[in-house]
């Protein structure tokens, strides 16, 4: 019996050792690798700057208001918005598209549409009922040619293409929660050059 425990005791001695001598040379290799990478300097691509919030690009289709255009907005100048405190986006086309009727600007930002093209995006809110507010713009834009109005829910939306740009305005009851702005109405202008 004790010569069985005694072979058995070296066998397990002899695997054990040849165990070692196989695996060493493996660990010392991953420490040697794993040394190596950490003292390698990787490149990442650096993140791309912030922009300063202008436009990729300008407006350089010239605005020439239609006749027909010219005539609503004349027809409606006293309730024609003047921006003296200076909120409307640089450039934008309130000769050919005036806000009607506003209480509170919102928002109006010169911006570079999913199309690559410059525009504007404009938001305002009025005490104008939104049937006042959609009588104008209908009469402001349907002399263009492609003119199309949409009705879902409670919002309207017009769209049209005058002077080389692309119109769509959205006229619906102002919600106080989404506007915090007092009013009636809320109106949404987006002009895209085309």
């Amino acid at each position: 019996m004790k010569i069985r425990y005694v072979l058995l005791s070296l066998l397990l001695i002899g695997v054990l050792i040849t165990g070692a001598v196989l695996l060493m040379p493996k660990l010392i290799n991953n420490e040697e690798t794993a040394t190596k990478e950490t003292n390698t300097t990787t490149t990442t691509k650096q993140p791309e700057p912030i922009k300063n919030n202008e436009p990729d690009t300008t407006a350089t289709t010239a605005i020439v208001v239609p006749e027909e255009m010219q005539a609503v907005i004349e027809e409606n100048n006293e309730e024609i918005y003047v921006d003296e405190a200076g909120l409307l986006a640089g450039n934008y086309p309130s000769q050919m598209v005036p806000l009607y009727g506003v209480t509170s600007l919102s928002q109006s930002n010169q911006i570079t549409g999913v199309s690559g093209q410059p525009g504007w995006k404009t938001s305002y809110v009025s005490d104008y009922s939104t049937d006042e507010i959609l009588v104008f713009y209908q009469n402001l834009l349907t002399s263009a040619p492609d003119y199309s109005e949409e009705v879902v829910s409670a919002t309207t939306n017009l769209k049209g293409t005058v002077s080389g740009y692309t119109i769509s305005i959205s006229i619906s009851p102002n919600n106080p929660d989404k506007t915090d702005l007092p009013g009636n109405s809320a109106v949404n202008i987006f002009i895209e050059q085309v």
